[in-house]
């Protein structure tokens, strides 16, 4: 479980296909680093288990089976790409940020992106998968690339958000352009509503 406060990006160092998949090696570093083989990390948002790991914990690799790289920006990454990073949340932390599981529904496409307030704040509109619209309302939550983000508005499949100085700094959001891809998972407790009244 992620809160979708994203805590440092990494830098993506190299990136080896398989036959079922592809490993990713990233470049980061954490305050109190505790990284070690088996962890879960949540990279852009999709949740992801360290294998290999360097003896300063700086470097770490993941491997994405191919289902990853379908649902997810993963295919899209280049050697040299900034991604968000984020640990698992603990049961003593304080919970900011909304409950993100790191299971990513689809992938969207920035369509517009423009700083405001003298730079301070960014204004960024996203293009949703149709299936996922149904999910998303006026101020509630939403991931983007790991992000938890408040909805500011939503026109059809047009989501608008507002990014704070904060978060433009902490992530890799101040690097997004028209065209980029990004990974959207909605507010888990609307799949929940809908299944409940379903039945």
């Amino acid at each position: 479980m992620f809160t979708g406060l994203v805590e440092t990006t990494g830098t993506l160092i190299s990136k080896k296909d398989t036959e079922t998949g592809a490993i990713f090696t990233f470049s980061a570093s954490f305050v109190d680093n505790d990284l070690k083989i088996g962890d879960s990390i949540a990279i852009n948002g999709a949740c992801q288990t360290i294998i290999d790991l360097n003896e300063n914990k700086t470097e770490w690799s993941v491997y994405s089976s191919f289902k990853t790289l379908e649902l997810t920006n993963f295919k899209d990454l280049q050697v040299g790409e900034e991604v968000n990073l984020e640990r698992p949340l603990l049961p003593h932390s304080r919970m900011g940020g909304h409950f993100v599981q790191g299971h990513v529904d689809g992938v969207g496409t920035v369509i517009k992106k423009e700083f405001q307030d003298n730079q301070k704040t960014l204004v960024v509109q996203i293009q949703l998968p149709e299936e996922l619209k149904k999910y998303v309302v006026i101020r509630g939550s939403i991931a983007i690339d790991g992000i938890s983000l408040t909805v500011v508005n939503i026109t059809d499949c047009i989501l608008e958000l507002v990014l704070i100085p904060e978060t433009i700094q902490k992530t890799n959001a101040k690097y997004w352009i028209e065209k980029k891809k990004v990974n959207i998972e909605v507010d888990i407790l609307a799949r929940y509503f809908e299944k409940f009244i379903k039945q």
